[in-house]
């Protein structure tokens, strides 16, 4: 299914590339790359590590989102899946159900939170996915608010989640640094986002269109769009002032912005659409 939804959007991306605006230029725009999982593809490092994390901070790339889960001991880690198995061979292993100790004796690779704060944190932007229910555990709204104390939320933190209810229990964060992730049920989850008054939405660009664009920012919402993969799509979505661009082709795209006078970025690049793919 992964695979299915990924050639769906390399194909939207494709055609999002010749729509209007895919040939502008980026010079003088605010654009606001956001790593999903920090740089991974092609298998340059495995994915929401401080090596993917690592290689964001040393292009210059704005933010990056990460998956935060709590383990048996309410240790905050850094992970996607519920399990090791994907990812670090140990399907065994489920975050939820294993101390920290153990987790990090087995997969040394997952970080803890504390650790991306102190190494991130006020560097880069962190775009931090909530993937427990407070409902359940509500002990992750108060490790998590400890370990973004010393943050500012809204200027180096947003939270993120794909059940805006997820967030509600967030008391000490304000809801103008919530973000709901609209992935295939775009109405459902705006409609959450305005009858709980949280700021951000976040979604496929092909499931938010000028319509439903102009709605939310006439309602003071910040939007993110994702998850674009080549020039034409990124400069696409950059005509469309939105907030934060998600992508899992960051170095790809990051590359684009080094290649424009006045971004302060790095790795210079050709901005040749014949090179895009």
């Amino acid at each position: 299914m992964a695979d299915f939804v990924s050639r769906l959007n390399t194909l939207a991306n494709r055609l999002w590339g010749l729509a209007p605006g895919a040939w502008s230029s980026l010079h003088d725009r605010d654009v606001r790359l956001v790593a999903h999982r920090g740089a991974h593809a092609d298998g340059i490092a495995i994915e929401n590590t401080l090596a993917a994390f690592d290689l964001c901070l040393e292009r210059g790339v704005w933010g990056v989102e990460l998956d935060v889960q709590l383990t048996r001991d309410f240790e905050p880690v850094i992970h996607h899946d519920p399990h090791l198995g994907r990812l670090h061979g140990r399907p065994d292993l489920i975050i939820a159900e294993v101390d920290f100790a153990t987790l990090r004796k087995a997969a040394p690779g997952v970080p803890h939170l504390a650790e991306v704060v102190e190494r991130y944190g006020g560097h880069m932007h962190l775009m931090l996915e909530i993937k427990e229910s407070w409902r359940q555990r509500r002990e992750v709204t108060d490790v998590v608010s400890r370990a973004l104390a010393d943050l500012e939320p809204g200027a180096d933190f947003h939270l993120l989640s794909l059940v805006p209810d997820h967030l509600e229990g967030f008391k000490l964060i304000p809801p103008s640094a919530y973000v709901d992730v609209a992935w295939l049920n775009p109405a459902e989850t705006i409609a959450a986002n305005r009858r709980l008054g949280h700021g951000g939405i976040s979604g496929s660009f092909v499931f938010l269109g000028p319509r439903r664009m102009r709605e939310l920012r006439g309602e003071g919402k910040k939007i993110g769009t994702g998850f674009v993969e080549f020039g034409g799509a990124l400069r696409r979505e950059a005509t469309r002032e939105v907030d934060w661009i998600f992508t899992d082709q960051i170095l790809r795209l990051q590359a684009h912005l080094a290649a424009v006078p006045n971004v302060h970025r790095e790795q210079p690049s050709s901005d040749d659409p014949s090179k895009e793919q």
